[in-house]
C-alpha cells in the first residue's frame, strides 16, 4: 500500500466509530506519516480525495509539514511550496461550494506560509485573486507584465465562490498575523510585506461593500469581518502611516451604509464592528466619520428604535441600542461641554427615551441594560469634570444635572422587582442580567450623588415616605435599594440629616414588622441593609433604635424555616447595630434580654443566629458603666450556654454522640461570641498576633472586681464551660471555639470576665498532643499567650511560659519531620519566634537535648521544600543571631545556656542548610529569605562563619556539580568581605544561578 493510500485509510479509521478504542494509536501512525518526508505526497493525495474529512486532513498535513520543515526550505523549495498551496486553494473552486473548514484550513496554511517562508511573498492578495480568476497558479513575476488587468477588473470577473474565498483569505491572513507572536522589531519586513497588500485588499472590499454590486449575504458578512480584522491590525501597527490607514478610512462610509442593511446577518456584524471601534479604537475614526455616525444615531436608528419601544427584545433594536450607547460614551465629554447645542439635546433625549420601555429589564427590555452604560459614563464624566473645575467653569452644569436627575427618576421604577412567583419563571440568564442591571444602577446613583446640588437623598426619601402608606412593598423596596446605593457618598449635612430622620423616624420599620407576613423578603433585606449602611447616623440618633431593633427581632422570630438566610441576615444586622450603638443601648438592655428567648425560638432559629444574638447582647453589656453592673446580665448569658452544655452532657450519657457534639459545639461557639462581643472597643484591644507594644495597662478601675470572689466565680464558670471538650466524642469545631474563647481574653489590655488567670490558659494548652483535634488552633492560642505576656506592663511569667513551651516542644517532637504537617510546623515556628523575642530565657532553659531538638526542628524546616516554612525558619535564625551579637547580648535576660554557645553548637547544621539551599536546592523566590540569616551570621559571628561556611561549601553532598572549588572560594570570599551587607543578596543570587546551571546570571 502506498503512503498516500495508507494515510487515507488511517483518516477513514480515525473518523469511524468502530475504531474509537484505537484512536490514539491511529493518530500516532498518521502523525508519523505527516511529519515524515512522505507527508507532502500524502497531503496531495488527501486533498485530491472527494471525501470532505480526508480533504481536511490533507490541508492539515500541509500546515504540519510547513511548521516542521520551514527552517529547511531553500528559496526554490519555498517558491515551489507556495505554488502547491495556491494550486490546491484554487482547485477548491472547481466543484460545488467546499466546506468552510477546508477553505479555512488552506487559508490558514497560506497565512502560515506568508509568516514563516524564507522567501518574502510579495503581491500576496493580487496573486491569490489572479490565480482564482484563471483557475491556475499565476507566477508573481507575471502579475505586473500587462498580461493580467488591474485588480479591480479581475475582481469584477470572479464568481461568487471565488470572491468569497478571496475575501476569506484576506481575513484569515490579517487575523493570523495579528495573533502571531512574531511581530517584533526583527520582523519589520513581515509587517512591511503585509502592509503592501492593503491597496489590493481595499479594492476587493470596495467592490464587495458597494451597494450596486449584487452579491450574496454570505460574501458581505465575510467582507465586514475581513475589514474588522484589517482595521484591528492596522490601528495597532500603522498609527503613523497615514497612507495605509487612509485606504482603510476610505471604506468607512460604505461600511456605515451596512448598519441599515435589510439582512440581519449583515447588519449585526457591522454594528458590532462599530461598537468595538467606538469603544476600543475610536481614534481610527475621523471627524467626518463621527459626524456621519452622529447623524445615523440621531436621525435614523434612534427614531427607529423608539418606534419599536414595545419590543425592546428585538435583536435589531438591541444591537442598535449598543451602537447608540457606544457613540454616546465616546461623545460624552462634548455632550457635557456643549450640552446646549441642538445635536447634544437630541442625543440626550434619545438616550433618555430609550429608558422608558415598559416591562422589566432583561426579561422584557434588553435595551435599558445597554443604554445604562452611557448614563454611568455621563455621571462619571460629570463628577470628574467638577473635580478639575469649579461649578462656574461648567456653564452647562444645570442642564447636565437635570439630565441625570431625570434619568434617576426613570430608573427607580425600573428597579422594582417582579413578584417572586413571576421571577421564579425567568431563565437563569435573565435573572443574572437583572441583578447585573441593579448593580450598575447602584454605581450610577453613587456617581450622581457625588455631584453637588442633586439633593438625591432628599428626593428619594420623599418618594419612600409617599409610597409607604400605600403598602406597595416592591415599589418601596426599589426606593430603599436606591437609598442604600448612595450611602458611601452621603455627607451628613443638615439636609441629609433631616432626610434620614424623616425616613428612619417614619413608620417604615414598624410597618414592615407589623405586616411581616405580607411584606416580601426582598424589602426586609433592603431595610436591613439600610440599617447597616446608615448605622453611623442611627448611632448619633439613638431615639431611632427601638423600632429598628423591634424590626430585627420580629424577623428573627417570624421568618419561616425555609427562609433561613433572611433570619441569618437579621441576626448579623442585629449584632452589627448593637456593637456600633452599644453605649446608646445600655438603657434598653433588659428589654433586649427579654426579646432574646422569643427570637431564639423562631421557626428558622439556628446556632448561627444564636451566636450573633449573644455577641450583640454582650457588646451592650460591655458598655455598662461599671464592672459590677456587667455581672448579672453576663451571668444570664452564661446560664444559656450552661443550659445547652447540660443538654449536651445529658445527650452524651444517653449515648447520642453526634447530637451531643452538635449541642456542645454550638454552646462553645456562643460563648466565643460572647467573648468577642464583650471585648473592649478597638482602642482598648491589643493585637495578640503582633509584637508591637500597646500603651500602659491601666486596670485600676477593673482589677478589684475581676480579682474578687464574684469576678473569679464568673471566670471559673466560663472555664468550666470550656472543659466540655474533655467529654465530646469528636471535639474538632468545639476545640476551635474553645481556643477562640481563650483568645478573646488574650486580646484585652484590662482585666475582664474572659481575661483568665494565666494558669487557666496554661492548663488548657497542656492538654495538647499531636493527635488532639485542631492542634493548630491550640498552638495558635499559645502564640497569643506569648504575645499577651510580652507587653511591657505584664510580669515576666517564666514558669507558666516554660510549661507552654515544653508542651509545644512535645508536639514538635511528636510531629518529627516538619514535612508531615507543614501548616502545623509553621505555627510552631511562629511560637518559637515570639518566644525568642521576649522569653529567650525560657527558650534556652530546658535540657541540652531539648534545646537541640528544637533548633534541629527549625533547621529541618529551613532544609525542606515548603517555602513558607523555610521563610519562617530563616526569620527565626536571623533573630537568634541578632540576639547573640556581642554588641547586644549583655541586654538579654540570664539564660541557662548562652545564645552564643547554642549557635556555636549548631553553626555546622545551620551553615550546611544555608549553603545547600543557595547552592541550588532553593527556589529563586526563597533566596531573599535565606540571605537574612546568612548576613546575620557573617555580621555577628565572622570568626564562626568562615570555617563553617567553607566546610559546607566543600561538603561531598553539595547539591551542584556546575561549580568547582574555585567558584566556591570566590563566593565565600565575597560573602565574608561584605560583612553582612545588602550586596550579599546579589552575590548569593549569582552563585545560585551558577549552581543551577540553567542561567548565566540572576536578574
Amino acid at each position: 500500500m502506498s503512503v498516500a493510500s495508507q494515510a487515507i485509510e488511517l483518516v477513514r479509521r480515525l473518523n469511524d466509530p468502530r475504531y474509537a478504542a484505537g484512536a490514539s494509536q491511529i493518530s500516532r501512525e498518521l502523525q508519523e506519516i505527516q511529519l515524515s518526508d512522505r507527508g507532502w505526497a500524502a497531503a496531495d493525495a488527501m486533498l485530491d480525495h472527494e471525501d470532505t474529512n480526508i480533504k481536511f486532513y490533507g490541508a492539515l498535513t500541509l500546515q504540519i509539514k510547513l511548521n516542521k520543515d520551514r527552517n529547511t526550505l531553500d528559496n526554490e523549495a519555498a517558491i515551489e511550496l507556495k505554488s502547491r498551496l495556491i494550486m490546491w486553494f484554487v482547485r477548491l473552486t472547481l466543484g460545488d461550494m467546499p466546506p468552510k473548514l477546508i477553505i479555512d484550513k488552506l487559508c490558514s496554511t497560506l497565512a502560515t506560509y506568508f509568516i514563516q517562508s524564507p522567501v518574502p511573498w510579495t503581491q500576496t492578495v493580487r496573486q491569490i485573486i489572479c490565480s482564482l480568476h484563471t483557475g491556475d497558479v499565476v507566477p508573481v513575476e507575471m502579475l505586473n507584465t500587462g498580461v493580467y488587468p488591474d485588480t479591480s477588473q479581475v475582481i469584477n470577473q470572479l464568481s461568487g465562490l471565488k470572491l468569497f474565498m478571496a475575501v476569506r483569505f484576506c481575513r484569515v491572513l490579517a487575523e493570523d498575523i495579528q495573533n502571531s507572536a512574531l511581530l517584533g522589531s526583527q520582523y519589520h519586513h513581515l509587517d512591511k510585506a503585509f502592509k503592501s497588500n492593503t491597496t489590493d485588499t481595499a479594492i476587493l472590499m470596495t467592490y464587495v461593500f458597494s451597494t450596486r454590486t449584487p452579491l450574496s449575504t454570505e460574501i458581505r458578512v465575510e467582507a465586514i469581518n475581513c475589514y474588522s480584522a484589517w482595521v484591528t491590525y492596522g490601528f495597532a501597527h500603522w498609527t503613523t502611516d497615514l497612507v495605509a490607514l487612509g485606504l482603510l478610512h476610505n471604506l468607512i462610509p460604505m461600511v456605515i451604509e451596512h448598519v441599515l442593511h435589510n439582512e440581519e446577518s449583515v447588519r449585526d456584524p457591522t454594528i458590532e464592528f462599530f461598537v468595538n471601534t467606538l469603544e476600543y479604537r475610536s481614534k481610527f475614526l475621523q471627524k467626518d466619520h463621527l459626524e456621519s455616525m452622529s447623524l445615523l444615531v440621531r436621525k435614523t436608528i434612534g427614531p427607529q428604535c423608539l418606534l419599536q419601544s414595545r419590543d425592546f427584545l428585538d435583536p435589531t433594536i438591541v444591537a442598535f441600542s449598543k451602537l447608540i450607547s457606544a457613540y454616546g460614551k465616546l461623545a460624552v465629554k462634548d455632550l457635557i461641554s456643549q450640552r446646549n447645542q441642538e445635536s447634544s439635546q437630541e442625543l440626550i433625549d434619545l438616550l433618555r427615551q430609550l429608558l422608558r420601555a415598559p416591562g422589566y429589564p432583561a426579561e422584557d427590555d434588553q435595551v435599558i441594560i445597554n443604554v445604562t452604560e452611557f448614563w454611568i459614563e455621563y455621571a462619571e464624566q460629570t463628577a470628574d469634570t467638577l473635580m478639575d473645575s469649579t461649578e462656574d467653569e461648567v456653564p452647562s452644569l444645570a442642564a447636565v444635572r437635570n439630565d441625570l436627575m431625570q434619568a434617576v427618576q426613570i430608573y427607580i421604577p425600573k428597579l422594582q422587582a417582579p413578584p417572586f412567583s413571576e421571577m421564579s419563571e425567568w431563565d437563569e440568564d435573565n435573572v443574572d442580567q437583572w441583578q447585573f442591571f441593579r448593580d450598575n444602577i447602584a454605581d450610577f446613583f453613587d456617581q450622581v450623588n457625588s455631584i453637588p446640588e442633586t439633593h438625591l437623598l432628599s428626593n428619594m426619601v420623599v418618594l419612600a415616605t409617599n409610597v409607604l402608606p400605600t403598602q406597595q412593598w416592591l415599589h418601596l423596596e426599589a426606593i430603599i435599594f436606591s437609598i442604600n446605593c448612595i450611602s458611601d457618598t452621603i455627607a451628613l449635612s443638615d439636609e441629609n440629616v433631616q432626610a434620614l430622620s424623616a425616613l428612619i423616624g417614619s413608620s417604615l420599620f414598624n410597618d414592615i414588622a407589623s405586616n411581616s407576613e405580607e411584606v416580601p423578603n426582598k424589602l426586609k433585606r433592603a431595610a436591613m441593609t439600610l440599617v447597616d449602611r446608615y448605622s453611623s447616623f442611627i448611632k448619633k440618633n439613638p431615639d431611632f433604635l427601638p423600632p429598628v431593633l423591634t424590626f430585627l427581632f420580629t424577623i428573627l422570630a417570624s421568618t419561616p424555616a425555609d427562609k433561613i438566610r433572611l433570619a441569618d441576615a437579621s441576626a448579623k444586622s442585629l449584632e452589627q447595630l448593637c456593637s456600633s450603638c452599644r453605649r446608646s443601648l445600655t438603657p434598653h438592655l433588659n428589654e433586649l434580654l427579654q426579646q432574646c428567648p422569643q427570637a431564639l425560638s423562631g421557626p428558622s432559629a439556628n446556632s448561627y443566629q444564636k451566636e450573633k444574638i449573644m455577641a450583640a447582647l454582650a457588646s451592650v453589656i460591655q458598655a455598662l458603666p461599671s464592672e459590677e453592673a456587667k455581672a448579672a446580665p453576663l451571668i444570664s448569658l452564661i446560664e444559656v450556654v450552661e443550659s445547652d452544655l447540660n443538654s449536651a452532657v445529658t445527650t452524651l450519657r444517653e449515648g447520642n454522640l453526634e447530637e451531643s457534639e452538635v449541642l456542645g459545639t454550638s454552646a462553645l461557639q456562643c460563648l466565643a461570641s460572647i467573648g468577642r462581643g464583650i471585648q473592649a472597643p478597638t482602642n482598648d484591644v491589643i493585637d495578640v498576633d503582633s509584637d508591637d507594644e500597646e500603651g500602659s495597662d491601666d486596670s485600676a478601675t477593673t482589677v478589684n472586681f475581676w480579682t474578687s470572689q464574684t469576678g473569679l466565680a464568673i471566670q471559673n464558670r466560663i472555664v468550666q464551660c470550656i472543659n466540655i471538650i474533655d467529654y465530646l466524642h469528636n471535639p474538632g469545631e468545639a476545640m476551635d471555639a474553645a481556643c477562640a474563647i481563650l483568645r478573646a481574653g488574650l486580646k484585652e489590655t484590662k482585666p475582664g470576665p474572659f481575661v483568665f488567670p494565666p494558669a487557666a490558659t496554661v492548663a488548657f494548652i497542656n492538654k495538647a498532643q499531636l493527635e488532639t483535634p485542631r492542634i493548630e488552633a491550640i498552638i495558635t492560642t499559645a502564640c497569643s499567650f506569648v504575645s499577651n505576656c510580652s507587653r511591657k506592663s505584664a510580669p515576666h511569667m517564666f514558669h507558666e511560659m516554660s510549661a507552654v513551651y515544653l508542651r509545644v516542644a512535645l508536639v514538635m517532637q511528636q510531629l518529627g519531620d516538619p514535612v508531615n504537617d507543614p501548616q502545623l510546623a509553621q505555627i510552631c515556628i511562629d511560637f518559637l519566634q515570639r518566644l525568642l523575642v521576649s522569653y529567650i530565657d525560657v527558650l534556652l532553659s530546658p535540657s541540652d537535648d531539648d534545646i537541640a531538638a528544637t533548633l534541629q526542628f527549625v533547621i529541618n524546616c529551613m532544609a525542606g521544600d515548603a517555602p513558607m516554612l523555610k521563610r519562617a525558619a530563616c526569620n527565626f535564625f536571623e533573630s537568634l543571631l541578632g540576639l547573640a551579637n556581642p554588641r547586644t547580648a549583655h541586654s538579654l535576660p540570664a539564660c541557662r545556656v548562652p545564645p552564643l554557645s547554642v549557635l556555636t553548637a549548631f553553626a555546622p547544621s545551620l551553615s550546611r542548610a544555608l549553603i545547600f539551599n543557595i547552592g541550588g536546592l532553593a527556589q529563586r523566590s526563597e533566596l531573599e529569605s535565606l540571605c537574612k540569616p546568612l548576613r546575620a551570621l557573617v555580621f555577628s559571628q565572622p570568626g564562626l562563619a568562615k570555617p563553617q561556611l567553607e566546610a559546607a561549601l566543600m561538603d561531598g553532598g553539595f547539591p551542584s556539580s556546575n561549580v568547582g572549588e574555585k567558584e566556591k572560594r570566590v563566593f565565600l570570599t565575597k560573602v565574608l568581605g561584605l560583612r553582612g551587607g545588602r550586596q550579599t543578596v546579589v552575590v548569593a543570587k549569582e552563585f545560585w544561578a551558577a549552581c543551577k546551571g540553567t542561567v548565566t546570571s540572576f536578574n
